[in-house]
C-alpha cells in the first residue's frame, strides 16, 4: 500500500485534467497527515495543487469547491 504522500503525489502527476473527484481526495490525505515529515510533503505538493486548480474549475465553472484554509 502507497503512502499518502505517494498517493497524493500521483494525484498530481496525472496527465489528464484533474477532477473534483481528484480534488477531493487529495484533500481527504492531506487531512490524513500525522507526522511532520508527512505534513511537510503537503505543504510542497499543495503548491502542485493549487498550480493545477484551474483544470478543476474550468470544469466545475467556478472555485466554490476550494477553501481558504485547505492551503
Amino acid at each position: 500500500m502507497k503512502s499518502i504522500v505517494g498517493q497524493a503525489s500521483e494525484i498530481l502527476s496525472k496527465e489528464e485534467e484533474l477532477t473534483l473527484a481528484d480534488y477531493n481526495k487529495f484533500i481527504k490525505l492531506q487531512d490524513m497527515a500525522k507526522t511532520e515529515e508527512e505534513k511537510s510533503a503537503f505543504r510542497w505538493l499543495a503548491e502542485g495543487m493549487y498550480q493545477r486548480l484551474p483544470e478543476i474549475a474550468a470544469k466545475e465553472g467556478n472555485y466554490d469547491f476550494v477553501k481558504d484554509d485547505e492551503f
